[in-house]
């Protein structure tokens, strides 16, 4: 009778735990008087958004504020969309000198059945500095080789990187084939530099190659949706998806030449495909727009080379954009990951529209990538990834005073605050 009494004792107490689990997850959160930034609408003075379940439930100027919200005062302040970073490899690295904490590419040259997410550590120092710059989510990706694997698209917060997915496969990494120097295979073995002529047989290889594997892949698919018992091939079952065009193809290309190439290449085997690096891509900026190619640019804070103009890689940006090309900024590195609006503010200053700007790190990747009708813009149902500003988030006089990722408020401690916090107590000399 006594255990009886007891398990019906604990069965009651889960289900109070429970019950107060989903009063929390459907508790609104409510900000007030804040200028809201929708980004695809125009600007709400004095607006109020809600925020419950994870996602937003209204926004505008006379929304009623619900009985149990819990009210942020946004006077003063600026809701804008979470920011989206297009191209990083967050998660996927910790200290670039210590090999245990990198985890970002793999042997050989066609590794398409990777799944980035698997590899993503939801615990890295780099999350929390990257997201209290307003950057709520972003596609990480692995490196090397001529296909890494599937990219995934996630957001900042979580405790499993299945938490954090939003799509776990959401684009293919290919790189495409370079001659040049410090390019996809511009050196031989050993770190010897080879000619030019070996440089361009290399890379003849490698395209032919690329060409090939692909071909094999949409054979494999076109017999896969006819054929029964055929013996499964985990590299063409990781293809279907993208060689059908249902997904997107992310391909590195910075030079004019791999740029041409990789346009070929989509054309041939009628690939969906997204050109990422693009440094180059202004010399073809028409053909992009003709072909309604979406370019992800990147990062900006490279130097041009010695004999190139000064602005070459801060106006390429504008002048793809001025083309009527869609555009999104990547950071490519997990360490500055957080340095996202940045490149957009330092793209704005070379020619590209302000408003092109933001659009490019919350809009345009999330159309560039399917999830348009959930994240990059304030609207009511879509993904409550929000935060509230000073200012104009490309502004680096900008502060950012509330992030919430899926409804949730982030709270602001990561390993800056927190050797901040050390060292302004360490003990003083008497």
């Amino acid at each position: 009778m006594i255990k009886r009494l007891l398990h019906i004792s604990a069965v009651a107490a889960i289900a109070t735990l429970a019950a107060q689990d989903a009063t929390a997850q459907t508790r609104a959160v409510a900000i007030r008087n804040a200028t809201l930034v929708p980004v695809t609408a125009p600007r709400i003075e004095r607006g109020t958004i809600i925020l419950r379940g994870g996602k937003i439930e209204a926004l505008g100027a006379n929304v009623v504020v619900p009985s149990d919200a819990t009210i942020v005062d946004g006077t003063g302040l600026f809701v804008y969309p979470g920011l989206i970073d297009a191209g990083t490899n967050l998660g996927l690295t910790e200290i670039g000198s210590v090999p245990g904490g990198e985890d970002t590419r793999e042997i050989g040259d066609f590794n398409p059945q990777n799944v980035i997410l698997t590899a993503v550590n939801p615990h890295s120092e780099l999350i929390p500095v990257t997201r209290v710059d307003g950057v709520t989510t972003a596609v990480t990706n692995a490196e090397g080789g001529l296909v890494s694997g599937a990219a995934a698209l996630i957001d900042l917060n979580g405790w499993t990187a299945t938490d954090m997915a939003v799509v776990p496969r959401v684009a293919m990494v290919v790189n495409f084939p370079s001659a040049n120097p410090g390019g996809f295979g511009g050196f031989g073995g050993g770190g010897q530099q080879r000619s030019a002529a070996e440089r361009r047989e290399t890379m003849n290889r490698q395209v032919r190659q690329l060409y090939q594997f692909f071909e094999d892949a949409k054979a494999y698919a076109d017999i896969h949706s006819r054929a029964q018992g055929l013996k499964s091939d985990q590299k063409f079952e990781a293809l279907i998806p993208f060689v059908r065009g249902e997904l997107p193809v992310i391909v590195d290309a910075a030079s004019a030449d791999q740029i041409r190439g990789a346009i070929a290449f989509a054309d041939s085997l009628k690939l969906k495909i997204i050109i990422r690096g693009a440094r180059d891509a202004w010399q073809l900026a028409e053909t992009l727009a003709t072909k309604k190619i979406p370019v992800i640019v990147g990062p900006l804070t490279q130097a041009p080379a010695n004999d190139e103009p000064y602005d070459l890689v801060y106006a390429n940006p504008g002048v793809l954009a001025g083309a009527g090309v869609q555009i999104a900024f990547q950071s490519s590195d997990a360490s500055n990951s957080r340095t996202l609006p940045y490149h957009a503010a330092l793209a704005s200053a070379y020619g590209l529209n302000s408003d092109e700007a933001l659009r490019a790190v919350t809009i345009n990747p999330a159309r560039m990538f399917g999830v348009a009708d959930k994240y990059g813009s304030l609207e009511v149902g879509k993904v409550a990834n929000v935060f509230l500003t000073t200012g104009d988030p490309l502004d680096v006089r900008t502060h950012v005073r509330h992030v919430f990722i899926r409804g949730d408020s982030i709270p602001f401690t990561d390993r800056h605050t927190m050797l901040y916090e050390k060292f302004r107590a360490r003990p003083k000399k008497p």
